[in-house]
Parts: C-alpha cells; sequence; structure tokens
C-alpha cells in the first residue's frame, strides 16, 4: 500500500492554512521555502512561515522566490508565535521544521496542556514499502504503559482513515535470548505483554511479536511498527532515512486535537512535502 498517495486522495481539493518554522540554517530555510512553493503550484493552500527575524530575512532577500500564498511571521520567539496562531485558530496545522525541538516541544506541552508527546513517522524502506513507525522521540515510549497508550492513539489514527492496522511489536532480542540481559528480557516481556493486552481489547486486531526482526515485520506487510523504545526508535528512523537509502514523510503528532506534523531539521525535500501533505489531509479530515 503507498500510504502517501493514500494522503494525497485526502488532501486533492482542500485548503487549508499551515504554519512552518524556519531554523538557524539558510540552506535548509531555502529548502524549505522552495518545496512549499512547488507543494502551493498544486494545492490552493496558505503557508505561514515563523522564523527569527535573520531567518525571515534570507527568505524576503532572496529575489527569485514568489511569495504568492506566503506570508512570513518574525518573531523573537517563532516556537512560541507557531502555536499561538495555532490555538487562535490562524493557521490549522503545523509543521514543526526547522524549528529547535526542545523549544518547540515544551511551548507546545505548556500552551495545550500537553503532559505526554507521541510522534508516528511515516517512513519508506529503500525499496519502497511504506509504514508508519514510532516511537521516534528519545524521551518517549519508555514503560510499559506509555506504549500502550502511543499504540491505542495509533489505532484511533487508522480508524479516523479507515485504514486496517496491521502491527509489529518489536523488542530487544529473539525469544531464544532471554536469560542472555536483562534489559534484552525486559523488552521481550514487555512486548508480549502488549501483544497480549491489545488482542484482548481488540480481538480482531492483526498484531504479533516480531522479536528484533524488523526485516519479518515488513515482510509480514506490518503498516504500524513499534521500536522497543524512543532511542533505538530514533535509531532505526536515522539509519534508513539518512544511511539506509530510506524516506521519511514527516511525523504526526497522535493523541491531539490539533494537526501538528514534525519534521526534521536536515530533512530532505522528500519529508518536506511529504509533511506537507499529511498536514494538508488530517486537517481536512478533521473538519
Amino acid at each position: 500500500m503507498n500510504i502517501l498517495n493514500f494522503f494525497e486522495s485526502l488532501a486533492k481539493g482542500k485548503i487549508a492554512n499551515i504554519g512552518i518554522g524556519l531554523g538557524s540554517e539558510q540552506s535548509q530555510n531555502l529548502k524549505v521555502f522552495k518545496t512549499t512553493q512547488y507543494f502551493l503550484k498544486k494545492n490552493s493552500s496558505k503557508i505561514y512561515f515563523f522564523g527569527e527575524p535573520k531567518a525571515v530575512s534570507q527568505i524576503l532577500n532572496n529575489s527569485s522566490t514568489s511569495k504568492n500564498n506566503i506570508e512570513l511571521i518574525e518573531s523573537s520567539e517563532p516556537e512560541e508565535e507557531i502555536i499561538y496562531y495555532l490555538k487562535e485558530n490562524i493557521i490549522n496545522a503545523i509543521i514543526r521544521g526547522n524549528l529547535s525541538s526542545s523549544k518547540f516541544l515544551m511551548h507546545l506541552k505548556h500552551k495545550l496542556n500537553i503532559s505526554e508527546i507521541n510522534r508516528l513517522a511515516l517512513l519508506e524502506s529503500f525499496d519502497g514499502k511504506q509504514f508508519f513507525f514510532g516511537p521516534v522521540g528519545i524521551d518517549e515510549c519508555n514503560d510499559y504503559q506509555k506504549k500502550i497508550h502511543f499504540i491505542e492513539n495509533a489505532i484511533i489514527l487508522f480508524q479516523s482513515l479507515d485504514i486496517e492496522p496491521g502491527i509489529s511489536i518489536l523488542s530487544g532480542g529473539r525469544l531464544g535470548d532471554i536469560g542472555r540481559d536483562v534489559y534484552v528480557d525486559k523488552t521481550i516481556t514487555i512486548a508480549k505483554q502488549i501483544v497480549n493486552h491489545l488482542k484482548d481489547k481488540y480481538p480482531k486486531l492483526n498484531i504479533k511479536h516480531d522479536e528484533i526482526l524488523i526485516e519479518a515485520s515488513l515482510k509480514n506487510k506490518s503498516n504500524l511498527i513499534i521500536a522497543p523504545d524512543g532511542i533505538s526508535g530514533n535509531l532505526i528512523y536515522r539509519t534508513l532515512v539518512h544511511l539506509g537509502g530510506g524516506k521519511a514523510y514527516g511525523a504526526i503528532y497522535v493523541g491531539l486535537d490539533s494537526t501538528i506534523i514534525d519534521t526534521s531539521r536536515v530533512g530532505k525535500t522528500s519529508e518536506i512535502e511529504g509533511a506537507l501533505i499529511l498536514s494538508l489531509a488530517l486537517v481536512n479530515l478533521n473538519q
């Protein structure tokens, strides 16, 4: 299943105001800006860019960049300003873009009264297999209950999209490795508990413990793969996207009433475009 194409079909003909963050790297800011221009040629939406004065000036001074359906917002605290615009319904969605992750998450938790952040990334393997993956934040899903909460929010998202979830739970080793390491044993135990709990709650759910065999997850056509913890998830994401010839298309903040999409501050053009597609599709899905 080409998941990105599915989101493109949801976004087709829709209109939204989308906010995107600018950062300190000029080349990356221009990459985001030019990708947005390409996106606007196919989608009738308006994009608001939020950045510190220097970042906004870099865009304004680039004479080759058209500003049609684009508004530049200058702020000394763009991470805070973009969330203000969302709360005031000036924009319908946020793409973090090149904003500082730590600052953005701090303001997001405070302004939206959120205690826990969970991001679900849309990834693609080197041979074109697309799947949702998480956790991707180093501090996410670091215990059993948080993983259950994350997966259940992901299931709710799948249900809203009318996608049948095929879930693969990963652990730190094979079943035959039990006894080699205390932490590995713990990840295996938790993975088995998660599968049993979710099968009891959702009897028809397609869910499996694939141990440490992430390759088996894709062979079994799982569309939702859950890493043992946020650190391993972040490493898997980085290895696939930055070293392994794979792609990322943005990460959805699940369990929120608002549409917020995460991207890497060194994201490729495909990730920026994917995030724009996800944000437009999800905004109009919730209207």
